[in-house]
């Protein structure tokens, strides 16, 4: 199989971006990566403190509710630190994980959550506190969520809101544009220009900046424009629900949903499919 057959492919990752790079080239992919966004630690001490009282407290009406897998350990890892005897209790805790990362972080630390159901959504997550937990038990508990870069939805804290439960958002970390935004303008004007076939995204938040970009370099249309004539890739449901969001067509979701999965779907399908486009483009 020729896989990427020599096209070329941007990608929009920033902490893996040295991997989704080699990824694409072992596909016989022309890789472009372009960092395009940093992850923005926040001040959470607040919400910490609160935290590990109510641990010491009455542990079993905690629900700890798990978005983000570095989130997951960034915030276990400075309550283990700033109270100890709190993060002894976490045991006695329910702890809902949203998907593969959290979860992986969580029994890493030696913790067993509950892990919502495919395709690992915020949708599936509520499912999972209203049905499966039953609503009716939310009532007077704390539902601590870590957010994964961005806020919470506000269908799920509407909806654990009418529950009665206290809902307590804790953003660990936000995603922020990259210190140095040139090369993501970069790829902003390359990709106007015609320099890419593919492209992938493997969040949400990349589109959202990728496009942030673009709209302050005046070239918001002629994105839209180029991006009907290439493929794109998205790495699951959540990314593909953020695209759709934006009116970006997606041609292609990787399943399962990891980079590895992203790289390899887009090598071997994106080919057939940049051909289809351009046919009927004529």
């Amino acid at each position: 199989m020729d896989w990427f057959g020599g096209l070329s492919v941007l990608a929009l990752e920033t902490r893996r971006g040295a991997e989704m790079g080699i990824l694409i080239e072992k596909y016989g992919g022309a890789a472009t990566v372009a960092p395009s966004m940093r992850e923005d630690k926040q001040d959470i001490s607040e919400r910490l403190h609160t935290f590990a009282e109510s641990l010491r407290v009455a542990p079993q009406q905690e629900v700890l509710v798990c978005m983000t897998g570095i989130g997951t350990r960034l915030f276990l890892k400075d309550l283990k630190t700033y109270a100890p005897d709190a993060y002894a209790r976490l045991s006695e805790v329910t702890i809902v994980s949203r998907g593969t990362k959290p979860t992986q972080a969580l029994k890493s630390l030696g913790f067993s959550p509950q892990t919502a159901a495919k395709p690992h959504t915020y949708r599936e997550v509520q499912d999972w506190l209203l049905d499966d937990m039953r609503a009716g038990e939310l009532r007077g508990r704390h539902v601590t969520i870590l957010e994964y870069g961005e806020q919470t939805p506000a269908p799920l804290l509407k909806a654990l809101h009418a529950t009665g439960a206290g809902v307590h958002p804790v953003p660990v970390y936000r995603c922020a544009f990259p210190e140095d935004p040139e090369p993501l303008r970069n790829a902003v004007r390359r990709t106007v220009q015609g320099a890419f076939q593919v492209l992938l995204f493997s969040s949400g938040t990349q589109a959202v900046h990728f496009l942030t970009c673009a709209r302050e370099l005046g070239l918001e249309a002629p994105l839209r424009a180029a991006l009907r004539r290439m493929v794109v890739a998205s790495i699951g449901p959540a990314c593909s629900e953020a695209l759709a969001e934006l009116r970006f067509q997606i041609d292609l979701e990787a399943n399962p949903h990891k980079m590895g999965i992203l790289v390899r779907a887009a090598a071997e399908h994106a080919p057939g499919r940049l051909k289809r486009k351009l046919s009927a483009a004529v």
